[in-house]
């Protein structure tokens, strides 16, 4: 409104890193009109603003100070996402938010994050934290529309409304003349052959009751499947509900007051703690983190790949997506834990942005067109025909009467409509919806079953798709030694029908070193297994348990003393090698175990000066790397009683500092891991392709890796490519086959749909 311009202009000349002021005074509020929490869940209540101008002043005043931390030229229905918090120092943030850190961060001390009545009003502006799901249709109306609407129904429907008026009208108009005609000779006959005239007249209305029950049954089943996928869905969601989420305030007492918050109540400026395995309830930034914390973003980008987090403050060149102090709603922690404020909820979130970006008119199924199609050609044809049968009868020399002539030319031109048609094709789709459903597919929209039936280009996502989009373990190699050199590599691959490594005496070593040197956990929860930390560290720590025995078999390996840890240098960028100590305090027992990069893991090993060992092991190193592998080495070193520090106590962050010896390792082994394809990929590919669908995969992984799966799943060299070179076949894999992202981008219309 004009008359805020010069408070707006007025606050964004002073102060203009508060986001709200402290809420105005109110009169006659009385005191049970203030919400409470309950432990920071408050439901959309009144307002303590007391007047409606006072509200339309205060959330004005919000969105001002929220548009801080957007880009100038950002407009109100942007549907990209752009922010700037990434960009703001600490105490910026602050300012704005007007919520309190701790100096360190962590915020675990003191009174930190929104005070009471901010949190109120910031809920009253931004409204509740939950994407805006796609307005949904009255099911009555949606019937109303299946029934009477469509071009084919509508068809229909016009002839069955025609014939009841062509009843109407005419009806009762010729039967005299009828039995006029008839021979009467007989005592009866006129008044039979009057009732069988009548008679004929009146089975006429049956032909329309039919037809009309037709429609609406086809209608009825089409509307209960799809309402029916509907509730499955609906179902499905409410299975996903997200867990509360620790959160500290800040009461009117000016106390720190630790709470759990619903997802759905945090606001801006809330902050938040967040550890392994929690899935990100909002857009955050991250105040304070442990070394190495990792995210999953793949419910975003698709890959798998975990990627780290820190605090560090990012240029403003740096686009939000690729912010390392940023994380996103509906991603999940895989490693460490945080201390993030919430700076953007709902609809605002990154996630919210996609979720508005594909968010258009439903476009029409290739069914629909066809029908439509069908339907005019149909209409042509009857128009013609029953055109046709009026000008015959009326140049014929037999006379007929007005409603005779009538009756034959419509007879003629609805004979060429094909009633059953609409049956039969909803029952057919019926079935076929079935079908999927026994797949584990289910089809919100009758119509696109046809409509997949229709595919000839078939473009699929690979992390989570193709593949299972968890990391795993595929190959263990382990030298053969011989007067300390290596003589060959031993590689150990998955058995094809049971998934699980063989237990041969050579693995014992690579399995114990990778069940103690791993930064992952199992849980068991409920009668369940559940396996935390970062996605390489699961799946080293999955294949080493059951090389071991098993699950229980590798927490009894953990605990035992001689194997207890005592130390630990954790995996960072600098270093690329995560290293521990075991042993039993006190014993002067201790041996190390180093894993990481094998570039970096190797030069610390006694086969670093082998060259004839070095260069077998680089030689297998290429070998994985061309199946697409991801390859850490581990390596292990027993310590004498002069290589453990003056009272046991290990110190150091790199190979530089330790104050123990970091050279003379043994060579235990490598880690081949990938993304393995999903069981039954390749023969679904082989299958596709053998119905004439070309499959293509997009992906941002490297190409290398991307054409290693890509040959597993037969996408290259499948089958049905005998006789073609492979040459031949890269050279059509590396344009049609494999697209990266950046080619995707360059090719894909920029509208809502594949129409512009």
């Amino acid at each position: 409104p004009p008359s805020l311009h010069p408070i707006c202009s007025t606050m964004d000349q002073s102060h203009r890193e508060l986001l709200i002021s402290s809420p105005p005074p109110t009169s006659g509020v009385q005191g049970g009109n203030t919400a409470s929490t309950n432990g920071g869940n408050f439901a959309r209540s009144e307002s303590h603003i007391s007047s409606s101008s006072a509200i339309i002043i205060e959330a004005e005043k919000c969105r001002q100070r929220y548009k801080r931390l957007h880009p100038k030229d950002i407009t109100d229905d942007e549907k990209d996402y752009k922010t700037l918090v990434h960009t703001l120092q600490l105490e910026r943030l602050a300012a704005i938010f007007k919520s309190k850190f701790g100096s360190d961060g962590k915020c675990k001390q003191g009174p930190c994050g929104l005070k009471e009545e901010q949190a109120r009003v910031y809920f009253d502006v931004y409204g509740k934290n939950e994407i805006t799901p796609p307005q949904r249709e009255n099911i009555w109306i949606k019937l109303f529309k299946q029934t009477f609407l469509g071009i084919f129904n509508i068809l229909l429907w016009s002839c069955v409304l025609a014939e009841v008026a062509l009843i109407l009208v005419f009806s009762g108009q010729s039967v005299s003349k009828d039995v006029a005609a008839l021979n009467t000779t007989a005592v009866g006959t006129l008044k039979e052959a009057t009732e069988d005239v009548k008679d004929e007249q009146d089975a006429d209305y049956v032909t329309p009751c039919i037809l009309s029950a037709v429609i609406v049954m086809a209608a009825l089943l089409q509307w209960y499947s799809e309402l029916k996928a509907e509730s499955q869905m609906e179902a499905m969601q409410k299975l996903q509900a997200a867990s509360k989420v620790p959160a500290v305030r800040i009461n009117s007492k000016g106390e720190r007051m630790e709470i759990e918050v619903d997802p759905v109540n945090l606001v801006p400026g809330d902050i938040i703690f967040l550890q392994a395995g929690d899935r990100i309830p909002a857009d955050v930034r991250v105040l304070y983190c442990t070394d190495g914390m990792e995210v999953d973003n793949s419910a975003l980008t698709g890959e798998s790949m975990p990627e780290p987090r820190n605090t560090k403050t990012e240029p403003v060149t740096c686009p939000p997506p690729e912010a390392r102090n940023l994380a996103f709603f509906g991603t999940t922690v895989l490693k460490g834990n945080a201390t993030c404020i919430v700076h953007a909820t709902g609809d605002a979130t990154f996630l919210g942005k996609i979720a508005q970006g594909i968010k258009s008119s439903r476009t029409k199924s290739t069914l629909e067109i066809q029908i439509e199609h069908f339907v005019h050609i149909i209409a042509v044809v009857a128009i013609c025909v029953g055109l046709l049968s009026l000008v015959a009868n009326l140049l014929s020399p037999v006379k007929r009467t007005a409603a005779d002539i009538l009756q034959n030319s419509a007879a003629a031109l609805f004979a060429q409509v094909p009633e059953g048609l609409l049956p039969t094709v909803t029952i057919s789709l019926m079935i076929a919806s079935d079908q999927m459903a026994t797949r584990n597919v289910i089809v919100r929209k009758i119509d696109a079953v046809e409509t997949l039936g229709c595919v000839s280009v078939f473009c699929s996502d690979k992390t989570g798709t193709l593949t299972t989009g968890e990391m795993a373990v595929q190959d263990l190699v382990v030298p053969v030694l011989a007067q300390g050199a290596v003589t060959s590599l031993e590689v150990n691959n998955r058995e094809k029908e049971s998934g699980n490594f063989s237990k041969p005496k050579s693995l014992d070593t690579i399995a114990l070193c990778g069940i103690l040197n791993n930064g992952a956990d199992i849980k068991v929860e409920k009668g369940e297994e559940r396996w935390t930390g970062s996605p390489t560290e699961v799946a080293i720590l999955r294949a080493c348990s059951q090389v071991a025995g098993g699950a229980d078999a590798s927490r009894t390996l953990r605990v035992k003393p001689a194997n207890q840890k005592v130390f630990e240098i954790p995996f960072n960028s600098e270093n690329k090698w995560m290293l521990t100590i075991h042993g039993t305090a006190g014993q002067g027992n201790y041996f190390t175990i180093l894993k990481g990069a094998p570039e970096r893991v190797l030069k610390f090993t006694t086969l670093h000066s082998d060259q004839v060992s070095m260069a077998k092991i680089e030689q297998q190193l290429q070998d994985l790397m061309g199946q697409g592998r991801r390859v850490l080495c581990i390596a292990k070193r027993e310590m004498s009683a002069g290589d453990v520090p003056s009272g046991g106590k290990f110190e150091g962050t790199t190979s530089a500092d330790c104050n123990f010896p970091m050279k003379d390792f043994e060579f235990v082994g490598l880690y081949g891991i990938e993304d393995p394809p999903k069981k039954g990929v390749d023969d679904a590919v082989v299958m596709a392709q053998r119905a004439g669908v070309k499959v293509v995969m997009v992906t941002g992984d490297h190409p290398d890796t991307a054409r290693a799966i890509a040959t597993r799943i037969n996408i290259l060299g499948s089958a049905d490519d005998v006789g073609v070179s492979e040459g031949e076949q890269l050279q059509g894999a590396a344009e049609f086959s494999v697209i990266t992202g950046v080619m995707l981008d360059n090719r894909i219309p920029r509208g809502d749909n594949f129409t512009d």
